[in-house]
């Protein structure tokens, strides 16, 4: 059988005209969300209509944009005009729009709004619980996807300010279903670690939808919820998310987030030189004051005389020495009355003296002094000491 090879542009064409010459596609209102939207400088809105299920892309030409009297924005619900082509180029079917009507917002901005409402109210944006950001952090550490063009930008502005600053990452995806949970759980394990001062948390730039798990109430709880400060880096400088009213810190972009965090060691060392200066400046002042004073000082009479000064000195320390002297035999005398008093009480306790008043002092073969019977036994060997001289008995009976 003969093949029939057919160019690809022949093909895109021929689908273009099917669509063209379609009565339902060629006027069509369709309903849906914003999303990706952009507005080039040449005046076209290129975005995408979405619904819960599906989406298609969309261009609305500068002549039909200028007849719009509000903005396209993500999230916005709208009704759209216009008709079903392809762009044979790159074989994509597309709705090209003539007329937009907004019907509210979407259902993702309305969302958004509830949440940030809520998180408010219960004073999660408060200033006061934001944590301030160490000015020289020993190890910072990032919370990104670890395959994402943020955590490229924010190793190289790193690196670029200060390369002795380690950095630990933290990956997780950043959209997803997933997203949500693992942005929660590196959070909770950085704080568990306790290995860095700060934190950036964030992703580089997307539609309202690849940002959502930003917007999510479990994400700004564990942010606020951080003992280590956090700086949130999402998207570009015109994305907001609820990350960034949480966060300890606002970031434009990741790169931004790195330029806050990480301090410009050139910088710390121009300060550190003009320190030096600084010091040895006041030091060299100092210096030469007390050495002014110091001449003074010997300038006078009185050290003009050395000898009369150290015949002074040498007056001042036999006196000093005689006082000395006289109050450690005072404290000596005080003492010796002291301790003799403690003595002749001691001596008045004595056991010896009452052996000289006629008394004897019984103990066992051990040592042990007996005052009671029950602690001998007919038979024991006992020594009695006398006034002078010891004897040793032996128990034959006992009354």
């Amino acid at each position: 059988m003969k093949r029939k090879v057919v160019a690809v542009s022949e093909i895109n064409r021929y689908v273009s005209h099917l669509l063209e010459e379609d009565y339902l596609l060629s006027d069509v209102w369709l309903s849906g969300e914003i999303s990706n939207c952009k507005y080039h400088q040449s005046g076209h809105i290129y975005f995408t209509i979405k619904d819960e299920r599906a989406g298609i892309s969309a261009v609305m030409f500068a002549k039909d944009a200028a007849t719009l009297d509000f903005t396209l924005k993500e999230g916005l619900k709208v009704y759209v005009r216009g008709r079903i082509s392809l762009y044979e180029k790159t074989g994509q079917y597309q709705c090209y729009v003539i007329e937009v009507e907004k019907e509210g917002k979407g259902t993702l901005y309305e969302q958004f709004e509830r949440l940030k409402k809520q998180l408010e109210e219960e004073g999660l944006f408060d200033p006061r619980y934001k944590k301030p950001l160490p000015t020289y952090p020993q190890k910072v550490g990032v919370i990104t996807s670890n395959t994402g063009a943020a955590i490229q930008d924010i190793l190289q502005v790193s690196k670029r300010r200060n390369n002795a600053i380690p950095i630990y990452i933290y990956p997780t995806a950043v959209q997803g279903e997933y997203a949500t949970n693992g942005i929660v759980s590196a959070i909770e394990r950085a704080n568990q670690d306790g290995l860095v001062d700060v934190l950036i948390v964030g992703r580089g730039g997307g539609s309202i939808e690849d940002l959502w798990s930003f917007n999510e109430e479990a994400v700004a709880r564990a942010i606020f919820a951080s003992k280590i400060p956090i700086v949130s880096a999402v998207g570009h400088e015109i994305d907001f998310t609820i990350s960034d009213f949480v966060a300890d810190k606002r970031a434009a972009t990741p790169s931004a987030a790195a330029e806050i965090v990480i301090p410009d060691k050139e910088s710390y060392l121009l300060k550190i030189d003009r320190s030096k200066e600084l010091l040895k400046h006041h030091l060299t002042r100092h210096l030469d004051l007390e050495k002014r004073r110091l001449e003074q000082l010997l300038s006078r009479p009185i050290y003009q005389n050395k000898q009369k000064y150290f015949r002074d000195l040498m007056i001042r320390v036999d006196y000093s020495e005689e006082q000395l002297i006289k109050a450690y035999t005072k404290h000596l005398t005080f003492t010796r009355n002291v301790l003799n008093d403690k003595i002749t009480k001691m001596e008045k306790l004595s056991p010896l003296l009452t052996l000289k008043r006629g008394y004897s002092v019984t103990t066992t073969k051990s040592g042990e002094m007996i005052t009671h019977k029950d602690q001998v036994e007919v038979g024991d060997y006992i020594k009695v000491a006398l006034k002078e001289g010891t004897l040793h008995a032996e128990v034959v009976k006992k009354g």
